[in-house]
């Protein structure tokens, strides 16, 4: 699995509603889509607490075959380069992910902490112990967590989809308002 995001800053005026109704027109288009496990519409709303404004979908993929026909196909990354310019797309190997009993499509915020790997250990042999106590450590809001590496830098996030509403005030974490979850299983809507 593999997990990716790219992040559309905008500016410190910009109406977020366009955004959110972009969302409700277009988001239903990814629902289904083949190879992924889920995406979420984010938003990051100045007005409600957060550093910027920006919008910055965050997605699981099952393989890369699907996250590689998003990226270069209809619907997928085309859109957003159209709409805003081409930005950069981060990615992560996803170590684990463990859901909850709850539809995915009931998240509100997704919340993403990073932690840099120790440089001189190799990575199979701290994932575990770096990662078991948030992947088991599920509260009642939690619908999914997941901990992924960006090999390149050897970073961990940890994020977790939440049915809580986003908390931008949490120490070293990015909070994100979840506007819409698409899955791999159109009929979890």
């Amino acid at each position: 699995m593999y997990s990716m995001q790219y992040r559309v800053q905008l500016p410190t005026n910009y109406d977020m509603e366009i955004i959110r109704d972009r969302v409700r027109r277009t988001g239903h288009l990814m629902d289904g889509y083949p190879g992924l496990e889920f995406k979420a519409y984010l938003i990051q709303e100045k007005a409600k607490g957060a550093m910027e404004n920006c919008y910055a979908p965050f997605y699981v993929w099952n393989d890369t075959e699907g996250m590689r026909s998003f990226c270069w196909g209809e619907p997928g990354y085309s859109s957003i380069v159209r709409d805003f310019g081409r930005h950069p797309i981060q990615d992560w190997t996803v170590h684990k992910l463990i859901k909850g009993n709850t539809p995915l499509t009931q998240a509100h915020s997704l919340n993403i902490q990073t932690v840099t790997l120790p440089e001189f250990a190799a990575p199979s042999e701290i994932i575990e112990s770096l990662t078991a106590d948030f992947l088991n450590g599920q509260s009642t809001n939690t619908l999914c967590r997941l901990a992924a590496v960006d090999i390149t830098t050897w970073k961990l996030i940890q994020v977790e989809l939440s049915s809580a509403n986003p908390d931008h005030a949490q120490p070293k974490t990015t909070s994100y308002e979840v506007l819409h979850v698409s899955t791999a299983d159109i009929d979890s809507r």
